[in-house]
């Protein structure tokens, strides 16, 4: 189910921008999609409750912030810093997959009349996308099983610093330069053995003002049984793994930590969106999902980013060297063309405050 906000239409500030936002229920997004159909098909008992309106979000959404039981103080968000979407009335998370449609704006004549008048035409309005990368690392990812260990169980030891860094980089510093470079404000999830293995980039990313981070679990195991190649996670572990990933990502020395979660292969149902509610996530999925897992060509990876954007796109990337190669150069192509398509680059928070009203 797709569930749509409107507002009255009004000038874009920081932490706002225009009438309608999507919220999906379910779907694919992140790093990989699932094989099998979507987890909320009509014929299931969820889809059923939805379809009764039992399971909607709030027609008036409201902003809540994220301190979960198990997750010290330090670990949650400043006071009023991030927006999160309300959890459906049955017990799942929200999903969020994308924000303003320019076609929504334009079918509500009388907010487009105001933005007229206001000087602001719709497109001016709704041209915003936010690109999101993923910086993901499980144990399985490390060359060396006694370094995967290591990285799994002792997360203050010097040996995670070293996790991998004598076979694969699952880390992308020349992407996270060409950004800084290009002034592009974005969302980086991370595991939390990512932030253990990458230690220091981790802190930099998450000390700069241009970027905001959000987890990826802990583990960066599947949330469900059938996610392509991700091992999968024990149901009765998966609320501790994204505790655990928050809190190993804080340690690292981030400070921008917002309270949104991607799932790991982008694979979820409606049994994993019950597990971890009692975290008080906002998951974050997207729209267009960026073919750039094992793709050496920059150039088809950006092509079909820029087929797919539309005005209010969630775009998934990786944050991976070596399971992305080619991502770094394709956003060099991708950032221009859409400036030039006149698209405003934005983050996910600013996004999702459009959804809760808040400016």
């Amino acid at each position: 189910m797709t569930v749509s906000v409107r507002r009255t239409a009004r000038p874009l500030t920081t932490l706002a921008l225009v009438a309608a936002v999507t919220v999906s229920c379910a779907g694919p997004g992140g790093d990989t999609t699932r094989t099998d159909a979507s987890p909320a098909a009509p014929s299931s008992p969820a889809a059923s409750e939805r379809a009764s309106g039992k399971d909607g979000f709030s027609a008036s959404p409201r902003s809540s912030l994220s301190r979960p039981e198990g997750d010290d103080e330090a670990a949650s968000p400043p006071s009023g810093r991030y927006a999160t979407l309300p959890a459906s009335i049955s017990g799942r998370v929200p999903v969020f997959r994308h924000g303003p449609r320019a076609e929504d704006a334009r079918a509500d004549g009388e907010n487009r009349e105001k933005r007229e008048r206001a000087g602001k035409s719709g497109d001016e309005e709704d041209k915003v996308v936010a690109l999101t990368f993923d910086a993901a690392l499980s144990a399985e990812d490390t060359e060396d099983t006694e370094d995967a260990e290591n990285a799994e169980n002792a997360e203050n030891s010097e040996n995670t610093e070293r996790a991998g860094e004598d076979g694969e980089r699952h880390d992308n510093p020349g992407l996270i330069s060409a950004l800084r470079r290009e002034k592009v404000p974005a969302t980086v999830f991370m595991s939390g053995l990512w932030a253990q293995t990458y230690k220091h980039q981790a802190r930099a990313i998450g000390r700069d003002d241009l970027f905001e981070v959000g987890s990826l679990s802990h583990s960066h195991r599947a949330f469900t049984d059938d996610c392509r190649d991700l091992p999968a996670l024990a149901p009765d572990k998966r609320l501790a793994d994204v505790l655990k990933g928050r809190k190993t990502i804080r340690a690292a020395g981030v400070k921008n930590l917002t309270p949104y979660f991607r799932f790991p292969g982008g694979c979820f149902d409606d049994r994993s969106r019950r597990a971890i509610a009692p975290a008080e996530v906002t998951a974050v999925a997207g729209d267009v999902v960026a073919p750039d897992a094992g793709e050496k060509d920059p150039e088809k990876v950006a092509e079909r980013v820029l087929k797919d954007v539309r005005p209010g796109s969630v775009v998934m990337l990786r944050c991976d060297r070596e399971k992305a190669p080619a991502t770094e150069k394709a956003v060099r192509r991708i950032v221009p063309e859409l400036r030039e398509r006149g698209y405003r680059l934005v983050r996910v928070s600013e996004m999702i405050a459009s959804a809760v009203g808040r400016d």
